[in-house]
């Protein structure tokens, strides 16, 4: 998909939703005909695939560019890029070579991290000489940002070493101040505070590869490992990040959300609902990382909403760079959140650095020649662990559903 495929994709969308607002217009104040209904659904769906095309076309745009860049920064750096065995800093790991010892039986398991970052300099290997490739925990980590939009968003994330429980001060209730007359005394106004546990749920799959695509060496392997150990990881960690229930799992940023606002009825949402929730929000949360999660179904509803004076809440992002926004506030659509039906919570408004994801260890990768021996096939298993709480419950709201 090329630059000028995703400009026609936008101004597709730009009609479509053009033709939303001109069915809004017509029909305000009155019923939709089944013939209005189809075509309120239609372009729904029209534009949710239009966005998705976008999207993808944008991210392969944005690969395109960084591998172009990385290659001139890697001709730029000249024999600086080929270390010699003799001065490679000790402890580094080539995790190209242990992979491939993995799945010759050589090893049973290791354990990648993120890559180390360090400037480039003409020193030695030891002072930044050294380049290192994006580990295998790196892919992942990249498809989990892509999965969870919670993490898209801009939560806290935590990375730690271990997996042992993670405690952290929870604030429950701001202190106030007040004006104090001279030679009297000053009102207590405590802080409120509470503990939140972050643990170490273990999320995992097993994927199986045939000893010949093992040996053949002209197949990245390693690669095609971590996107199909990402994709399974990524999407059931980023569906507890958003909707889990914080029983045997993480809390998700819904489940822990304070109502700020409760719908009229089971399947609507208002623009006096939208209004509400944001009011309710504490101003010193309401700033650049404050945003909107909705479920697709909540956005459906949401596109056609006018304020008092006929003018649309919602902002379509029809320019490249430029999300759309909800009276101001950028808005990422999650499909891990519940349709809006009786008790759910399809619609947060998320002060996201109030939301934390811990991210325990690295990628653990295991490998069994036994487990699919008839088959003659190469099981390995991933696991990566973690868990997600809010810790300042003051940032994060949303709307209840009747």
């Amino acid at each position: 998909m090329n630059a000028t495929d995703i400009q026609n994709s936008f101004e597709e969308r730009q009609n479509a939703v053009h033709l939303l607002r001109e069915l809004a217009d017509e029909t305000r104040g009155r019923e939709l005909s089944q013939e209005e209904s189809n075509t309120l659904e239609t372009t729904n769906a029209a534009i949710d695939a239009l966005d998705e095309k976008i999207n993808v076309g944008l991210s392969q745009l944005r690969r395109e560019t960084d591998a172009a860049k990385a290659l001139d920064e890697f001709r730029s750096y000249g024999d600086l890029t080929i270390i010699p065995d003799s001065v490679k800093e000790e402890g580094s790991v080539n995790e190209t070579e242990m992979f491939g010892k993995l799945l010759k039986g050589e090893i049973r398991s290791f354990e990648s991290f993120a890559s180390e970052r360090r400037d480039l300099t003409k020193g030695s290997a030891t002072a930044g000489g050294n380049t290192v490739d994006d580990t295998m925990y790196d892919q992942i980590i990249t498809k989990l940002e892509n999965e969870s939009a919670v993490v898209a968003a801009g939560a806290t994330v935590i990375n730690t070493a271990g997996g042992e429980d993670l405690l952290i001060p929870k604030t429950t209730t701001n202190p106030s101040g007040a004006i104090v007359a001279e030679a009297a005394g000053y009102a207590e106004s405590d802080v409120v505070f509470g503990q939140v546990t972050l643990g170490a749920f273990k999320y995992g799959n097993l994927i199986q590869v045939s000893s010949e695509l093992a040996q053949d060496s002209q197949f990245d392997i390693m690669s095609y490992v971590s996107n199909l150990a990402g994709q399974g990881v990524a999407r059931v960690m980023g569906t507890d990040f958003s909707n889990g229930s914080g029983s045997s799992k993480p809390k998700g940023i819904a489940q822990a959300a304070t109502s700020f606002g409760t719908s009229a009825s089971a399947t609507t949402i208002t623009a006096a609902n939208i209004f509400e929730v944001w009011s309710t929000m504490p101003t010193q949360y309401k700033n650049a990382d404050t945003k909107w999660l909705m479920s697709p179904g909540a956005e459906k509803l949401i596109r056609l909403l006018a304020d008092s004076d006929g003018r649309y809440i919602w902002n379509a992002g029809l320019q490249a760079g430029t999300p759309a926004n909800l009276i101001g506030y950028e808005v990422f659509t999650d499909s891990n959140l519940d349709a809006p039906t009786s008790g759910k919570r399809a619609l947060v408004f998320a002060h996201m650095p109030s939301f934390f994801v811990r991210l325990a260890g690295g990628l653990n990768l295991a490998t069994s020649a036994d487990y699919a021996f008839n088959a003659d096939l190469i099981t390995i298993r991933a696991t990566m662990r973690g868990d997600s709480d809010v810790v300042d419950t003051n940032g994060i709201g949303c709307l209840t559903q009747a």
